[in-house]
């Protein structure tokens, strides 16, 4: 603790950090056994973080105060990051795609996300669509075209995560993205590009080679 106040916690390594937020949010006063555990099982500050909950709370040592806190870091990392580009103004493509990945940073199951950009390509506004199964997500085309409406959009970005998969596009996101891409030509809106995203990196369909890219292209 005296390190942290005297240096922040860049000098602690990432199993110190954890046995700290178990410290603050339980009431034991050795922690590094419990947070040796869960690094051995899960194996990374960042799975840890991510785990479910309900995983957590099985750890001797962890309390459900712990697992809850534990778990709303990546949360709060996310909503910084995204907090940070919407003070920076995200505009054109090359943003939207750094931007994009941040979105989903400590999700474990799968969200469908759609980002409405106007003619010059400025972001106006950034929703989730839906929240899935760790392995899929429903897309309502009607909420999507609501709020294209709504902020008088010209283009639009969507974007899904694949929480433990790969983030190559299945048939199923392919077929998905050439739905969005025809409700969205009978609103004058196009549909720039869907982005998949996993924890390795993301993978941008509109920059995939043709017989991949082609779900791009109204019918």
């Amino acid at each position: 603790m005296r390190r942290l106040e005297l240096n922040g916690a860049a000098d602690l390594t990432n199993q110190e950090l954890v046995e700290l937020l178990l410290l603050y949010s339980s009431k034991r006063n050795d922690t590094e056994e419990a947070t040796a555990r869960l690094f051995d099982y899960f194996g990374s500050m960042s799975e840890v973080l991510e785990a479910p909950i309900i995983e957590m709370i099985n750890f001797e040592g962890v309390s459900r105060n712990s697992a809850v806190l534990l778990s709303m870091i990546p949360q709060l990392a996310r909503r910084i990051r995204m907090d940070q580009d919407k003070r920076n103004k995200i505009r054109g493509m090359d943003a939207v795609k750094e931007f994009v990945p941040k979105c989903f940073i400590g999700m474990t199951v799968e969200h469908f996300l759609l980002i409405c950009l106007d003619k010059r390509q400025r972001m106006l506004r950034h929703d989730y669509i839906s929240k899935g199964t760790v392995y899929s997500s429903a897309v309502d085309i009607r909420k999507i075209v609501h709020l294209l409406l709504a902020t008088n959009a010209r283009y639009a970005v969507v974007a899904h995560n694949h929480p433990r998969g790969n983030d190559y596009p299945s048939k199923d996101d392919l077929k998905t993205t050439k739905v969005i891409v025809n409700a969205l030509k009978v609103i004058d809106v196009e549909l720039l590009d869907h982005i998949i995203v996993n924890s390795n990196g993301a993978y941008s369909i509109a920059d995939a080679p043709p017989g991949i890219r082609c779900c791009m292209n109204p019918d």
